[in-house]
């Protein structure tokens, strides 16, 4: 009888345990992605270094920055494919070649109903979005790291699809690697998306 309890508890376990790990609440993420560029850094740093210029992420349409390179200036991004992105600058420093920056606000793709409630998806399904950029000079070429750490976009158990941390991962590779590789290209016509490597963590 003992044998009999134990053999059907086990399954009602699993699934109690199933059941908790899809319901969790948002766990943060770090993306790390990197390429190494057969340039010197100075010359990379200059396509990526001005805060108001992202010509060189084929998502973008066009940047606006209120204060250049100045902390704290809000850059607006529209993007390619419509909608916005707002992002504030938290550091600058020219000297490491770096700069941090943070997503504040976003337009939305489309609303959608989620346990009984209407759902804005924004346009990068992420929240508390910051990501830093760094060129470092390594063994006579260039090492550029562009590191994300978010959110998913849903803040409350049970995501929908479109908010959870897939979605999440989904996109910011989709923006890492765009950016990346086109970057690597700037400088080696024949440069492969498969030259970008990504470390996630969460």
């Amino acid at each position: 009888m003992l044998l009999k309890r134990t053999i059907f508890l086990i399954p009602a376990l699993l699934l109690m345990f199933a059941s908790t790990a899809n319901a969790h609440g948002p766990v943060r993420g770090k993306m790390t992605a990197s390429v190494i560029i057969d340039a010197p850094a100075e010359k990379v740093w200059d396509v990526v270094k001005d805060y108001g210029d992202l010509s060189w992420l084929p998502l973008i349409k066009n940047t606006k920055a209120d204060k250049g390179n100045k902390k704290g200036s809000v850059r607006v991004l529209t993007l390619k494919d419509g909608g916005t992105i707002t992002e504030e600058l938290k550091a600058y420093k020219p000297d490491k070649m770096s700069y941090k920056y943070k997503i504040t606000d976003m337009s939305s793709v489309k609303t959608i109903k989620h346990s009984g409630q209407d759902e804005e998806v924004p346009v990068l399904p992420v929240e508390n979005y910051a990501a830093t950029i760094n060129v470092n000079e390594k063994a006579g070429k260039t090492e550029v790291k562009w590191v994300a750490t978010y959110y998913r976009a849903y803040v409350n158990n049970n995501p929908p699809e479109e908010m959870n941390e897939e979605a999440a991962d989904k996109a910011v590779t989709a923006v890492l690697k765009s950016g990346l590789t086109n970057l690597l290209q700037k400088f080696d016509k024949d440069g492969k998306e498969s030259a970008i490597k990504f470390k996630m963590k969460r």
